[in-house]
């Protein structure tokens, strides 16, 4: 199993030090947070993945409320959604967009909240080259501060020198100067008062004196106030919190990781052509089924992008089963824009969803329509659905 590899970047250069830590594929951390080089990271962690932090402080976290369209529509209209928060201009920045979510505070119901990070392409591309010249390839490189979960009930400040970055219970980040504090705390959302909140305070110490006087003068503003030294760094702390705090991967659209080929390596070449040969002959073997599979697929996806299926439709005797998902799949409201391949072997057909599609909607109609649907995740973070209709397996 592959271990992954946290790198804080707290600045640039090969030779800079940097924080690590190591987590086993389980979870458990192998090796806890150590001070070291990318060189020496490189040459002892060669076949780990590999995770970047770089600071907040050097992107533009926001939001912004869009209609309901395909994920790839969102990517193209969040630029200009969120222009007027932008100095410099469009073309040298790089928009990372979560998973969009029901808008709570538009009257549109056909509109989607959408959390992004603006950050100038000159600026992640020299973090990610900086891994790429020792060696190592990132498959994901986040926000410190988007791994920062939110607590329901309770504010987290989280201290970084002279400045202090907040969470909000509903999840707003506001990142200010310690001496900004009191002010800062003014724009935290007021549908729950500051005084049934609780205020815990993470940072290296807890004993800068300028820091906890400034602590000390808005703790009565709370229910409650804690304080935990994280010590010399943070790195483990914003480990443990990223499982909750599910950070936006910076590597989208044309910066999306592409690993290297590694079975170019001459000594893989022999397996890799033995490989292939038994892939050949087991495509021999389900040629027909597989090439009767296409055509259906071919088929209508050119009707699904042309004209679309209506939920009514019933123009097709007696489905095969890939058919029948597709219409399926059409009823519950998914468009061609949202799929990025489907599979059929056997009966099973596996859909694999754009990233940021949700697939509670998607399952909870398919279900309801009499299919056995399991849903699970990729690599890649995109929702992967198994179907299997019910009546045909009985």
């Amino acid at each position: 199993m592959t271990d992954t590899l946290f790198i804080y970047l707290s600045s640039l250069g090969p030779a800079m030090q940097v924080e690590a830590t190591v987590l086993a594929a389980d979870g458990a951390i192998r090796h806890p947070a150590y001070s070291t080089t990318l060189e020496s990271l490189a040459a002892s962690h060669a076949g780990a993945r590999v995770v970047g932090l770089i600071p907040g402080s050097e992107a533009l976290s926001t939001s912004a409320v869009l209609p309901k369209v395909g994920a790839s529509q969102l990517r193209k209209m969040l630029p200009f959604a969120i222009e007027d928060q932008i100095a410099g201009e469009l073309a040298d920045q790089h928009f990372a967009m979560g998973r969009p979510i029901a808008a709570l505070s538009s009257t549109d119901k056909a509109a989607v909240a959408v959390s992004v990070i603006v950050i100038r392409r000159e600026t992640i591309g020299a973090y990610r080259d900086a891994l790429r010249a020792v060696g190592l390839e990132p498959v994901q490189m986040c926000l410190d501060e988007s791994c920062v979960a939110a607590k329901p009930g309770d504010v987290i400040a989280w201290v970084q020198g002279d400045e202090v970055f907040l969470r909000s219970p509903d999840g707003l980040g506001l990142r200010c100067r310690i001496e900004d504090l009191s002010t800062t705390l003014e724009l935290i959302p007021a549908d729950t008062p500051l005084s049934s909140l609780g205020l815990q305070v993470f940072g290296a110490s807890t004993h800068r004196p300028s820091t906890d006087h400034e602590f000390e003068k808005i703790a009565h503003r709370f229910s409650r106030v804690t304080h935990t030294n994280l010590g010399p760094n943070s790195l483990n702390w914003l480990v443990a919190q990223r499982a909750l705090g599910d950070p936006i991967n910076l590597l989208q659209g044309d910066l999306s990781p592409h690993l290297p080929g590694r079975w170019l390596d001459t000594r893989w070449k022999p397996p890799a052509i033995f490989a292939a040969v038994l892939l050949a002959l087991v495509l021999i073997d389900h040629g027909v089924t597989w090439r009767q599979a296409t055509l259906e697929e071919a088929t209508l996806d050119r009707a699904l992008m042309q004209s679309g299926v209506s939920a009514t439709s019933t123009t097709v005797v007696d489905p095969s089963p890939l058919r029948s998902a597709l219409f399926a799949l059409a009823k519950v409201g998914v468009s061609n824009a949202g799929v990025v391949s489907i599979e059929h072997q056997g009966g099973v057909i596996r859909v694999t969803l754009t990233r940021g599609t949700s697939p509670e909607p998607i399952v909870s109609g398919l279900r309801s329509a009499g299919w056995r649907v399991d849903s699970a995740t990729d690599e890649q973070s995109r929702a992967v659905l198994t179907l299997i209709n019910v009546e045909t397996e009985a």
